[in-house]
């Protein structure tokens, strides 16, 4: 009866033990969540916010999947994660880091795919702020998000950084450090581009997702599960505040290179083998629009021709 009754305090005790070692576990993991807003790339009615695009392959249809599928695996693993678009709609770069302020995120990720005007460029890519804390975690994020993308096969171009004329050049990244935001953007591959798509299509965009999700979950957990906060960065129009005051703001309808442009903003374009049409000023924007996450949109126009570029107006 003894040893019955002995035994009876140890097996409580051995409950007692594994109950709050598993409390303290689950205190520890919630300690160690983090508040993550995704933000899926492009988006909006056809092609005018398509983004990339690459028959089959438009840009904002994988930037929406893959994002889906890192909320859900970075859910599972605890934190809290929203996404600015949860549907095929258009927002402004302004409008996904106020919604990522919104929510208190404590760093705004969002999901893109590339594309060049020769398919000949390849790799996975992180773009980051160049200020301050910002670019700590930019860097520490990017690189390990870009370890695992590396492992699937892609090659890393590594974590970059691009100084505008009014602070970081990419909208999304500069919105998002003017709210104190660590903000980056994912470029997975150039779909476009045979070795890169290859990949993507053999691997599958789950596998894509997947590295993303452990990519920023060994970063939190590399960082004692709290990422640093970084103060917001406000340049005033025009003045990057590194070197000085910038140049003027360029004219949304620039015609670098040499496309003809009357006083309401009309373009004239030529291809290479003489076709030739005309785009109104609300044209050639969303022309331009297609590819200004490239950050020269006009050198992706100029390798089109005149019909192709009439044709995605039209669409």
């Amino acid at each position: 009866m003894s040893t019955s009754r002995e035994n009876k305090v140890l097996l409580n005790a051995l409950k007692l033990f594994v109950t709050v070692t598993v409390m303290s576990l689950i205190m520890v993991v919630r300690a160690q969540a983090a508040v993550i807003c995704l933000d899926p790339g492009h988006g909006g009615v056809g092609t005018s916010g398509a983004g990339a695009l690459y028959p089959p392959y438009m840009e904002k249809q994988l930037n929406f999947a893959v994002a889906s599928q890192v909320k859900s695996e970075l859910e599972a693993a605890g934190h809290t994660v929203y996404m600015t678009r949860n549907g095929d709609v258009s927002l402004g770069l302004d409008q996904r880091a106020a919604y990522a302020n919104s929510v208190n995120a404590d760093v705004l990720i969002s999901i893109h795919f590339n594309s060049s005007g020769a398919h000949d460029k390849f790799g996975s890519e992180v773009w980051s702020s160049m200020f301050g804390g910002h670019r700590n975690v930019g860097y520490g994020l990017g690189n390990s998000v870009l370890s695992q993308l590396t492992g699937l096969g892609f090659a890393s171009k590594g974590v970059k950084t691009k100084l505008g004329q009014s602070g970081d050049y990419y909208g999304v990244i500069r919105h998002g450090v003017s709210f104190g935001i660590p903000t980056i953007i994912i470029e997975h591959c150039f779909m476009d581009n045979p070795i890169d798509r290859a990949i993507m299509e053999s691997k599958g965009l789950t596998s894509l997702a997947h590295a993303d999700a452990v990519g920023i979950t060994n970063y939190i957990n590399s960082v004692g599960g709290v990422i640093p906060k970084a103060d917001p960065v406000i340049f005033a129009e025009g003045s990057t505040g590194v070197g000085g005051a910038a140049a003027a703001a360029s004219d949304p309808f620039k015609t670098k290179y040499g496309f003809p442009k009357d006083a309401s903003g009309n373009v004239t374009y030529t291809d290479a083998s003489g076709g030739r049409e005309v785009f109104t000023a609300a044209e050639w924007n969303k022309l331009l629009g297609l590819w200004n996450y490239t950050g020269d949109p006009e050198a992706f126009l100029k390798q089109q021709s005149a019909s192709v570029l009439r044709g995605l107006v039209n669409q």
